[in-house]
């Protein structure tokens, strides 16, 4: 008996998850709703716009307020519409937006972003605290930028395709939710496609809010959690540190690994013993270094190639 049950839940469970995956945005007049794969309405549409849906949600716009919410896949109202903007589904929070004022010009710059736990959807995730920008969860941290920058987080879109895939001019889904968010996706990109980034105070919080690093001396920019290793500046210097905030390799460098703009290196290392980075000193020599800051290969005058008399064991390599 216990295993048919437990048979019959994981069923369930495969199937609201295929079905999640399937709601895709349909328009009737003026308004959007949501639609399986099959067509079957499970959303009505009576929304000003939608996003497509991500993990098992997707973002509404109301129709009379323009103010944004979250349904589930049964259309069930999760977040009700009273934000500008929903962000980010990582690790089961969403990023909310909060813009109370009137001008136009001023609603992407002057707003304030929090969180909200999907678990507890009812109450912001810190109180009633706001932040000037915040980035996504990874490994149960995200940055949070809590000073006013020029940077503006815009509403996202995803073109809308005909049969044959080509993009119909003019039509867009708004993204809201999304699986794959990215910090680099905080910023905008000039005409040349390089992204624009401005210095503002970042500071790294756990999920229950507490602050990993320190407030007094935050970081100017900050960069993506990849293999437990995010890189950090402060002062025009360069360093990284882990999901628990420590500053594992010193910001004391002129440039590192995974930095927009930064030189391409032709050797990546991951070592069994963990993630390796390389790092570049004042005078253009670059060293790698472990996820504990430990040196795997002290500095080198080269662009990244190892010369034949550095041994380098082949487990290192990542081709």
């Amino acid at each position: 008996m216990r295993k048919l049950l437990a048979a019959l839940v994981f069923v369930a469970a495969a199937a609201a998850v295929c079905r999640a995956q399937n709601l895709i945005p349909y328009q009737k007049g003026a308004k959007w709703g949501y639609a399986d794969a099959s067509g079957n309405v499970v959303v009505e549409a009576k929304y000003a716009a939608v996003s497509r849906f991500a993990d098992g949600y997707g973002v509404v716009y109301d129709y009379r307020t323009g103010l944004a919410g979250l349904v589930d896949a049964s259309g069930r109202m999760v977040i009700e519409p009273k934000f500008t903007y929903i962000d980010l589904c990582n690790e089961g929070i969403v990023a909310v937006y909060r813009y109370n004022g009137k001008n136009k010009d001023k609603k992407w710059t002057d707003g304030v972003w929090s969180y909200i736990d999907l678990s507890k959807p009812d109450s912001l995730f810190f109180g009633n605290s706001g932040y000037d920008m915040v980035g996504p969860f990874v490994d149960g941290v995200a940055w949070i930028n809590g000073v006013a920058t020029n940077s503006k987080r815009m509403q996202r879109y995803m073109p809308i395709m005909d049969k044959k895939g080509k993009k119909e001019i003019g039509r867009d889904y708004l993204l809201g939710v999304t699986e794959s968010f990215r910090m680099v996706d905080l910023f905008a990109r000039d005409d040349n496609g390089n992204y624009i980034v401005f210095d503002g105070k970042w500071a790294l919080i756990d999920r229950h809010g507490n602050l990993l690093t320190d407030t007094s001396r935050p970081y100017d920019m900050v960069g993506e959690f990849k293999d437990g290793l995010a890189w950090v500046r402060r002062g025009g210097l360069y360093g990284f540190v882990n999901t628990r905030g420590e500053e594992v390799i010193p910001v004391a460098y002129k440039a590192v690994e995974g930095v927009p703009g930064a030189p391409v290196t032709s050797l990546v290392l991951h070592p069994e013993s963990g993630a390796v980075r390389w790092v570049m000193d004042g005078s253009g020599r670059i060293a790698w270094l472990d996820e504990k800051g430990e040196t795997v290969i002290d500095f080198i005058k080269s662009d990244g190639r190892i010369p034949v008399s550095s041994f380098v064991n082949e487990s290192m390599w990542d081709y």
